[in-house]
């Protein structure tokens, strides 16, 4: 089974902080709804390659440093 990947809320909230730049603003310059943003980040869900890729753009971070393995749950294990 693949390794499946979720956004890493510590690590863009630290760059939001470093940068001061808002959730708004950050979902603005990746070109996706604030909500959609909002719930990608903190309900660690899986994230689609685009969005991935264009929140990448928009930090001038590697998509490799903005995610982190999906923990799986007792649920999913079974």
């Amino acid at each position: 089974m693949a390794t499946e990947y979720v956004l890493d809320a510590d690590k863009i909230a630290h760059w939001r902080i470093d940068n001061h730049v808002p959730l708004k603003q950050l979902a603005r310059a990746a070109g996706v709804n604030l909500s959609s943003l909002s719930h990608a980040i903190s309900n660690g869900r899986e994230v689609k390659m685009n969005l991935l890729l264009n929140l990448a753009e928009a930090t001038g971070e590697d998509p490799r440093d903005i995610v982190k393995p999906k923990a799986i749950t007792s649920r999913e294990a079974k």
